[in-house]
């Protein structure tokens, strides 16, 4: 049961982002591989990777920020989990 106030358990929209990393990371694959190139002496697939790694990372970072703001905004407590 879930006794968190109607506001709180509403769907967040922006954590549809989340997806990118998982389409970065799996659904580009193939094109990432078609790619002769080299970057910086690296081959291409690998700085794909590093890449999509620091993405992964900017979008969890703005996830979280968002999350904290909309809780700050609903008045959630500062330590609480969802």
């Amino acid at each position: 049961m879930d006794d968190r106030p109607a506001s709180r358990s509403g769907w967040r929209h922006y954590r549809l982002l989340l997806i990118i990393p998982f389409i970065w990371q799996i659904g580009l694959v193939p094109f990432a591989n078609s790619v002769d190139m080299r970057v910086l002496s690296l081959p291409f697939p690998m700085v794909w990777q590093m890449v999509g790694i620091l993405v992964t990372s900017g979008i969890i970072a703005t996830v979280f920020t968002l999350d904290r703001r909309r809780d700050r905004a609903e008045g959630a407590p500062e330590g609480e989990d969802l």
